[in-house]
């Protein structure tokens, strides 16, 4: 059985790793694919940029080359110099649920939708997932895998304690799997992160866990799924915008993700399958920075599409290394 994670615990990730007390991964882990994976090697100091391109009707629109976009890095034009489409490279996906106390009611819609979005997203032996819990204490329930069977299985231990009620570790849960796991991966990363955005009891701020996705190129898909949105099902409207809703759209809107509500009229398998088309058909852009970029500073990220009639969704910035 696993062991929570005290909050502690957080602060030494950086330098121990994962603090769990699971079996080894390798007992796991399904055979290793022999087939050769395609995958984006750059130079270190490339920045890489995940985009989503659509229509203004909300198609996806594919078929574009580098030569259809404008990149600026602090208003300054740059050169793409590396281009694919996103579905031919991996992706690594870690699934972060909020097990607090005011989520309880909600475990297992979360936990059923989940099973069919990993099945979704598993279809390829080269992309991976993990599955994290957070409440007060941050719980990985399984490491990195293709096998939507070993996912089905960690997803029956999404769990809510009486204990849970005290806190919720939001951004110490979205800092320490952007710091410790998934910036130490190639290719595509995203968070989906499925939550109703409070925050209590974290020692990292929101600009401290905005500024770790970042600098592992992160994007966060948030889903927000509240008790408040959940009464609207049943005609109860409050008439107030749900608190959680700002901090969500900070972390997507800042790593060229998107903010969803789990509503009377969209539910949650409909959102997860967005979420998939979005990561399905992505481009992946890379350049290199001016020689004049400031290390270990912020920069300011603008892609656009040169046809005005799209939009672009992508990641607003970067640290330099």
């Amino acid at each position: 059985m696993l062991k929570p994670i005290p909050a502690a615990c957080l602060l030494l990730l950086s330098t121990t790793g994962w603090c769990q007390s699971t079996t080894p991964a390798s007992t796991q882990q399904p055979t290793q694919d022999t087939q050769p994976i395609t995958t984006l090697k750059v130079a270190a100091r490339v920045v890489e940029i995940s985009a989503v391109v659509k229509s203004k009707g909300g198609e996806h629109e594919g078929g574009l080359t580098k030569d259809d976009f404008i990149l600026k890095q602090d208003g300054k034009p740059q050169p793409i110099r590396y281009f694919s489409r996103g579905s031919d490279l991996p992706l690594t996906l870690a699934l972060m649920v909020d097990t607090s106390g005011s989520q309880r009611t909600f475990i297992n819609d979360e936990a059923l939708a989940s099973d069919v979005f990993f099945e979704t997203m598993m279809g390829r032996k080269q992309d991976r997932a993990m599955l994290v819990q957070f409440d007060v204490s941050v719980q990985q329930l399984q490491g990195m895998t293709n096998s939507p069977n070993i996912l089905h299985l960690a997803l029956t231990r999404l769990s809510s304690h009486a204990s849970a009620a005290n806190g919720t570790l939001l951004n110490d849960a979205v800092y320490s799997v952007a710091k410790n796991i998934l910036a130490k991966e190639a290719g595509r990363k995203a968070i989906v992160l499925l939550t109703d955005g409070g925050e209590n009891g974290s020692r990292s701020s929101l600009a401290d866990a905005i500024e770790q996705v970042q600098r592992a190129d992160v994007q966060v898909y948030s889903i927000l799924y509240s008790a408040q949105n959940e009464a609207a099902k049943f005609g109860v409207i409050t008439g107030t915008s749900d608190p959680g809703m700002k901090l969500l759209q900070s972390l997507s809107e800042a790593t060229g993700g998107r903010v969803f509500t789990v509503s009377p009229t969209l539910s949650l398998r409909e959102i997860y399958a967005q979420i998939s088309q979005d990561l399905r058909l992505q481009y992946a852009l890379a350049y290199t920075p001016p020689a004049d970029t400031q290390p270990n500073s912020y920069h300011k990220l603008e892609l656009k599409a040169k046809n005005n009639k799209l939009t672009v969704q992508a990641r607003k910035g970067f640290f330099a290394a």
